[in-house]
């Protein structure tokens, strides 16, 4: 049997995280899958896991998003897309992906949207 899909959420919202978990009991009603929602959960994460996606709120605890960004890039070496939420502010987008995101949603986003774009991350 195959270890679950790993998806990591890195948030200090309790709204936001149940609701990325809503949409994905949603679109992975078919697999079997693990969702992670604290760094000491991740941290142990390595190349070798099957890590599929990883959701980066803008505010988080300990360090600034890009940076953390930057870590999983460099330091865990994990390539799964990386989607960051954030506010439309003065150069978030640029620095979300300049940081190594692949996606950067705009809060507040439309649930369905973010479903289609989730599904199609994971095609």
């Amino acid at each position: 049997m195959n270890d679950p899909v790993k998806i990591i959420v890195f948030s200090i919202d309790i709204v936001f995280t149940e609701i990325l978990e809503r949409i994905l009991e949603n679109i992975l009603s078919d697999f079997d899958y693990n969702i992670l929602s604290s760094f000491s959960e991740a941290k142990n994460t390595s190349t070798n896991d099957p890590v599929k996606l990883i959701f980066v709120d803008d505010v988080i605890i300990g360090t600034s998003s890009y940076e953390l960004i930057s870590y999983i890039r460099l330091n865990l070496k994990l390539i799964c897309p990386i989607v960051f939420f954030g506010a439309s502010e003065h150069r978030g987008e640029y620095k979300a992906i300049q940081s190594g995101a692949k996606y950067f949603i705009t809060k507040p986003f439309n649930p369905d949207e973010l479903a289609k774009i989730i599904k199609d991350i994971l095609r």
